[in-house]
């Protein structure tokens, strides 16, 4: 969780990452990529739920995290809120 949360408060200083409204793993920057990748590992179960504990510490931390997309049995995608857009993970 600590790598997440420092990841995304490295984007969020860097200059080099231009405020857009969507950040994924498809964005060449290395930083993003890597969010992305800890988004996954930590804020989803083995079960592929939303870890409700995990996603609380960072909101904790200032990180607002909630659904994407859903359907009728529940997220299909999560998204964080970054002052330099909305990470897009799962």
């Amino acid at each position: 969780m600590e790598r997440l949360l420092n990841t995304l408060r490295a984007i969020e200083k860097v200059d080099y990452i231009k405020t857009k409204q969507y950040l994924t793993n498809g964005d060449p920057k290395e930083l993003v990529k890597e969010a992305v990748n800890l988004a996954d590992e930590v804020l989803i179960t083995q079960e592929g739920r939303p870890n409700f504990d995990n996603i609380a510490y960072l909101k904790a931390n200032g990180f607002n995290v909630f659904p994407g997309e859903t359907d009728s049995f529940g997220w299909l995608t999560g998204c964080i809120r970054t002052s330099k857009g909305i990470i897009v993970f799962g």
